[in-house]
């Protein structure tokens, strides 16, 4: 009874802090006017996720972390908002010319290529929050953790796909918890594979 009770507990905590750190991503979006707010207010999203299992997290670091990432985050984000661009126009391009024989091929390696960045994007936010990094450094960590643990790569893009498609099938969750539940569910998976040191270095 003490378990199930204990468990109980412990769910309701993760469940508000999800919801508080949902509002504040909302709150961090606007204050940096969307266009320079959302990808800070992100990473802070997976910093306070970081720290709680660290056991040292709390929403109040919020607002530090939107700080400290606000220039990596952004120049993060964006990079990988230029590559979505470009292979979003690739995909249009494709559909609408005719390469004859070579056209399946193309198509083939098109898709490899978005299902490798769908897996860096997202891996990339659970890389900055746990590394004091560079962009370069966050962006070139992320492919290689791709590329040497695919399936864990995979799973953590399984992980963010599942609850996104739950948001779609009850759209009603998402503004009550938004970016902060795909943020934990794909944190907790790659922080229980062991790939993260615990005590990373600077």
């Amino acid at each position: 009874m003490r378990r199930v009770l204990t468990w109980h507990t412990r769910a309701g905590e993760v469940g508000l802090l999800l919801l508080k750190l949902h509002l504040l991503w909302v709150v961090g979006s606007l204050a940096g006017g969307i266009v320079l707010g959302v990808f800070p207010a992100t990473a802070a999203v997976y910093g306070v996720i970081r720290g709680e299992f660290l056991g040292s997290g709390a929403p109040r670091e919020f607002r530090r972390l939107w700080r400290q990432e606000f220039r990596t985050a952004n120049v993060v984000g964006y990079v990988f908002a230029a590559a979505w661009a470009v292979l979003l126009v690739d995909r249009r391009l494709l559909e609408s010319a005719d390469l004859g024989v070579v056209e399946p091929l193309l198509g083939a390696v098109l898709w490899l290529v978005t299902l490798f960045v769908s897996a860096m994007t997202a891996n990339i936010w659970i890389l900055a929050a746990h590394f004091d990094e560079g962009p370069g450094a966050l962006v070139r960590r992320s492919a290689i953790l791709v590329l040497a643990r695919p399936v864990q790569a995979l799973v953590t893009l399984v992980a963010a796909g599942v609850i996104l498609c739950a948001y779609y099938l009850v759209p009603g969750l998402v503004p009550v918890f938004g970016v902060a539940v795909p943020a934990f569910a794909s944190f907790a998976y790659v922080w229980g594979t062991g790939v993260l040191p615990r005590a990373p270095g600077p």
